[in-house]
């Protein structure tokens, strides 16, 4: 058998395909451009046109609602300075109580008033250093969280609370009673516009 060298056959075949390419890129007209574009669609991994023929669409929609507030709940407290644990917590239990009736007769429904918690601590510190034992005071302070829904009505209501007895207010901040019925109203406004 007649020895045949690999590489010449190699380089024999390479030819070959290349003349044979050439010839069709000289004989068939628009051909190159055939194969050029799937040589491209298959080296980018991009599909054919026919498989590209389905498209997505996607809608976006923004809707903003501007709504002032309906409520404000008012954090306010009363702090008592007595000689002992029992004298501090029944005045600050007296002056909650009077602060009750002064919000209820401000017509504050009673279930929006809560009572958070009573604290008592120890004074042992005095304007000279450490006090003595016997000098020991005792403070004690309740806080209150008051849902007020009749806005015009926040200055009368803390002015009561106050005169009757309670001497902190801490913070009054505004918000909505129910802030999950104005999103659905926002959502409900996006697919109108978009329908």
């Amino acid at each position: 058998m007649p020895y045949t060298n690999p590489i010449r056959m190699a380089v024999d075949l390479g030819m070959i395909l290349a003349f044979t390419l050439t010839a069709l890129f000289v004989l068939l007209p628009g051909t190159p451009s055939v194969l050029a574009d799937a040589a491209f669609l298959t080296s980018t991994g991009i599909d054919s046109p026919a498989a590209a023929g389905a498209h997505a669409v996607t809608a976006a929609g923004k809707e903003t609602v501007s709504i002032g507030p309906h409520v404000a709940t008012a954090t306010i407290g009363v702090e008592i300075l007595s000689p002992t644990v029992k004298e501090a917590t029944s005045a600050a239990q007296a002056v909650m109580e009077d602060v009750w009736a002064a919000l209820v007769a401000q017509n504050v429904d009673a279930s929006d008033i809560r009572i958070s918690h009573l604290n008592i601590f120890a004074e042992n510190f005095g304007p000279d250093g450490l006090l003595n034992e016997n000098q020991t005071r005792y403070h004690a302070s309740n806080t209150l969280f008051i849902t007020i829904r009749d806005l015009d009505s926040i200055d009368a209501v803390l002015d009561a609370a106050i005169s009757a007895g309670a001497n902190n207010i801490y913070s009054v901040d505004f918000s909505l009673p129910d802030p999950a019925a104005v999103e659905s109203e926002t959502h409900a406004g996006v697919v109108s516009r978009q329908n």
